[in-house]
């Protein structure tokens, strides 16, 4: 998966930037081209506003040094949604750790629109405004988009740490290995904390009622 991003403001999108793939005048009629358009959106999931899909074995490349002028029309991306899959969490607290188990996921729903997905989760654990803790998983396999990671962290909290100060906020990102201009996309994030919405603030009421128990529930992963 190759990854090039470009950025501009307003409505007129000029680019004027040239992008050079490892690809013989043989091997492009095999290639295709996909051209995606988003609007940037700082901190969170970008929204995508459409795409354009060029086969280059519909076009002539035998002069390779001269250029080929292509102009299609973008077609709009509307399967915007809040909701792009869940993740299996695991969570005990007790009086010196909290223990955070980052099980797997279910049904990601891919950024780009490409398809491929290599995912890890971003786990950020605050007390207050100050932030105590921050972990990540390994780049796990999406086989038909669920991916599995199995992997528990445990967390010193400062003594006389009020729970209801704590919340968990758990990024599930996707790992651009080509990317020139940024190393992941943000797919969306869970939070659980008194504060937190819905499935997110019922998990952590149960764990701060049961000390030392742990209770693991799926959460839906929100933009």
């Amino acid at each position: 998966k190759q990854w090039y991003q470009r950025r501009v403001r307003g409505t007129l999108l000029v680019c004027d930037e040239d992008f050079l793939f490892g690809v013989g005048s043989r091997e492009v009629r095999t290639k295709s081209l996909s051209l995606h358009v988003f609007d940037y959106k700082s901190n969170t999931r970008h929204l995508c506003i459409g795409k354009v899909n060029i086969n280059l074995g519909d076009y002539d490349f035998k002069d390779e040094d001269k250029p080929l002028s292509l102009k299609r029309q973008i077609i709009p991306y509307r399967q915007q949604q809040d909701h792009f899959g869940s993740l299996q969490v695991a969570v005990c607290v007790n009086e010196e750790n909290l223990r955070i188990g980052l099980i797997k996921a279910e049904g990601l729903v891919p950024v780009d629109m490409s398809g491929t997905l290599e995912p890890y989760c971003r786990l950020l654990v605050h007390v207050g405004s100050e932030l105590l803790h921050k972990k990540k998983t390994c780049v796990a396999e999406a086989i038909n988009h669920n991916p599995v990671w199995e992997e528990i962290f445990t967390l010193d909290l400062p003594p006389k740490t009020l729970l209801c100060d704590v919340s968990i906020t758990i990024e599930v990102r996707d790992h651009l290995r080509n990317s020139r201009s940024t190393s992941y996309l943000l797919m969306g994030r869970v939070t659980l904390s008194n504060s937190a919405q819905g499935h997110g603030q019922t998990q952590w009421e149960h764990v701060c009622s049961k000390r030392g128990t742990t209770f693991t529930e799926w959460q839906p992963i929100l933009a």
